[in-house]
């Protein structure tokens, strides 16, 4: 109802002795699709507007209701068919969003919601604590049913199925403190609910009226948002009232995850993206002060290392373009793999033969140094934790790029390095060669 008025007003216009669309030509079309770029140009000015969406979702409404009055053969309906009066070519492609304009909940707009969050509806409190917490969809979030929280090794998760990328039981770990609120939302619903007003055992669930059994739905959660926004007077950092949009809490997710030290292949599977590419899209979005931190450090000079490993100044402080200072940051902080040594790049990709043979544990003939000692150190268990996590997550990587032979060669030293792990983990200590010790011994003992 909010399109077709408009069309049949439009047509009216062309035509106002004609009370049918029977003589509908592709000519009507052409001059309605001109006058809805006009109207969207000319009437579409508020700031989250979207004049392309408006005109797509226009086409798409009009053609499938000529199609719906055709199929029906109602006497009004044109006599051409729809696809004859349509091209394909009429849908406006959307204008892709470069990867450093995704819309995030800036922590200034965070604080106010945060503050005022009592004000809502308390199962739209624990709906924004899952969204925020978890980086679920708001659809998958709604989803959710009675057996969403598991317990395992002492940890809660929320485990959901993800329709977008068709991903069964994907697992969110989750704080005590949020577990807690869906525990009791859970106990909530099951003594509320019956087989006769919620059989699917949903948590955010309707119990009367139109959608009764069914989740609530994400309009509703975001015009509950957005009467807050007005009624508390949340402003972004210009002043302007805030809007928000139920996606900006998965962004928001994914932001904070980045801000935490996660790399790409943790925020991808967290966010149970299909590739890497997508997660990529966040690559600017990390936090402000890391961010300045980070310039300050790039404009005090860039150093490098010469064929000998000595540190050399390459850049004597002077302005370094912000396009090489955004490639520094992206690269490295999305596309490389922390090591006890800093971060690689190459381990990411494969190309490191030291990811797939350590030297200390490879450098005699394929079998671990005459001299290495594992465990004597306190941080040597937090050093095998590091080297486990990287060599995971290339093992992951390669099998994601289909790079079995890496993803063979280095499970093959993950399981080397569990074991070291697991032995040093129980307080043992492992020496390279034993009988060299004693031999030690025996020469100073005589």
């Amino acid at each position: 109802m909010k399109y077709i008025p408009g069309f049949i007003n439009f047509v009216i216009s062309l035509e106002p002795k004609g009370n049918t669309l029977y003589n509908l030509t592709r000519e009507h079309i052409e001059k309605y699709i001109a006058w809805l770029y006009r109207y969207s140009r000319e009437n579409l000015k508020q700031k989250n507007a979207n004049p392309k969406k408006y005109i797509k979702t226009a086409i798409i409404i009009t053609r499938k209701f000529l199609e719906d009055i055709q199929n029906f053969d109602y006497s009004i309906a044109p006599e051409k068919n729809v696809r004859i009066l349509f091209f394909r070519s009429d849908i406006p492609k959307q204008d892709k969003k470069p990867y450093d304009q995704i819309d995030y909940i800036p922590d200034y707009v965070l604080e106010q919601l945060f503050e005022n969050i009592n004000y809502l509806p308390s199962e739209l409190q624990t709906i924004i604590w899952i969204a925020f917490k978890t980086g679920l969809r708001i659809s998958d979030t709604l989803g959710l049913t009675q057996n969403c929280l598991v317990k395992l090794n002492e940890k809660y998760q929320i485990v959901t199925d993800i329709e977008k990328t068709y991903i069964k039981g994907h697992s969110i770990p989750v704080d005590d403190e949020l577990a807690d609120m869906v525990a009791v939302l859970i106990n909530k619903v099951k003594k509320k609910g019956n087989q006769d007003n919620n059989p699917e055992k949903y948590i955010f669930v309707s119990y009367r009226g139109k959608r009764k059994g069914k989740p609530y739905t994400s309009a509703w959660i975001q015009k509950k948002l957005n009467i807050l926004a007005r009624e508390r007077n949340i402003k972004d950092e210009n002043g302007n009232l805030f809007h928000f949009k139920n996606h900006q809490f998965r962004h928001t997710y994914a932001v904070k995850m980045l801000n935490g030290g996660a790399d790409i292949l943790t925020v991808q599977e967290l966010l149970a993206h299909a590739s890497p590419e997508m997660t990529l899209r966040y690559a600017r979005l990390l936090d402000n002060t890391k961010r300045e931190a980070f310039e300050n450090a790039v404009k005090q000079g860039i150093f490098s290392f010469d064929l000998n490993g000595k540190v050399y100044e390459i850049s004597e402080k002077e302005e370094i373009p912000q396009n090489v200072i955004e490639m520094l940051w992206r690269d490295q902080k999305l596309t490389a793999i922390d090591n006890p040594y800093g971060s690689c790049r190459a381990r990411l990709n494969g190309n490191c033969p030291y990811a797939e043979e350590p030297p200390c544990l490879t450098c005699n003939g394929g079998s671990p140094c005459k001299d290495l000692a594992v465990g004597l150190s306190e941080m040597d268990v937090a050093k095998y934790e590091i080297h486990i996590q990287s060599t995971s997550k290339m093992i992951k990587a390669a099998n994601h790029y289909g790079r079995k032979e890496i993803a063979e060669k280095n499970q093959k030293n993950l399981e080397r390095l569990e074991d070291i792990y697991n032995t040093i983990k129980q307080g043992n200590i492992i020496f390279g060669r034993l009988d060299r010790a004693k031999r030690k011994q025996g020469v100073t003992n005589g």
